[in-house]
């Protein structure tokens, strides 16, 4: 169970008032709570506040194993890590359309 889901379910609100409050679509809170989609940066900042640090920015990122972290530690400067895609939910919707 996500964090996002935890509280949702211990504070009595659906996704639908959720989604409200944070200016997205129910689907949106429904993939964030089934870990489909990551949110922004800006969009777990706002969860975090509405839910009054119930769910934290933190919880949205995946600690990096230490092996990984070791690894790149040994590895020159000049060979910098590349970006990875990854799926994520924009900001705020300025229009009828939602993409994710």
């Amino acid at each position: 169970m996500t964090m996002l889901e935890h509280h949702l379910k211990a504070s009595n609100e659906t996704q639908a008032q959720f989604a409200s409050r944070i200016g997205v679509r129910q689907g949106t809170v429904s993939k964030l709570m089934r870990g489909l989609v990551t949110p922004s940066l800006k969009l777990a900042q706002k969860i975090e506040r509405v839910t009054n640090g119930a769910v934290p920015v933190s919880s949205w990122v995946e600690p990096v194993p230490s092996e990984t972290l070791d690894a790149q530690s040994s590895q020159p400067a000049a060979k910098a890590a590349q970006p990875q895609e990854h799926p994520h939910v924009p900001d705020l919707q300025s229009s009828g359309s939602e993409a994710i």
